[in-house]
């Protein structure tokens, strides 16, 4: 098990929050011998440069590239690393070396990456490239 998230809400009462406090206590009591710590260093994202609007991303012609040859190119796409979930970048912002490197860097630590359409992060899609008419 990774992670866990739990919320309580005002439609929680002592009763629901007692069970997930049990809960969470049969979950120590079953895992405890098979944890261990690990450390993740993760620095935070760049923030990215917004090329055009994420509606007008969306409305644009796209291409397939692989991912590592995405630096400034503009996204057609998100990712995040989740949790939190905070976006890396987002449809219309442009991709940079920083923003690629930060993506290695938390697959190498084993975070969950995800959002591309390509689930093995080989490929992404980015705005098509205007070319010149002649």
């Amino acid at each position: 098990m990774y992670n866990i998230l739990c919320i309580i809400t005002p439609g929680d009462n002592k009763d629901t929050i007692q069970y997930l406090f049990t809960a969470l206590r049969a979950l120590v009591e079953t895992y405890q011998t098979q944890a261990y710590e690990k450390k993740v260093h993760v620095s935070a994202p760049p923030i990215p440069v917004l090329q055009m609007s994420p509606r007008e991303a969306f409305y644009s012609d796209t291409e397939v590239i692989p991912l590592k040859e995405a630096s400034g190119r503009v996204s057609a796409e998100s990712i995040m690393v989740y949790p939190p979930g905070i976006p890396i970048f987002i449809p219309g912002e442009i991709i940079s070396d920083e923003s690629l490197r930060y993506i290695e860097a938390n697959v190498a630590a084993g975070l969950p990456v995800q959002g591309l359409e390509d689930e093995s992060l080989k490929t992404i899609h980015v705005i098509k490239e205007m070319q010149a008419i002649r």
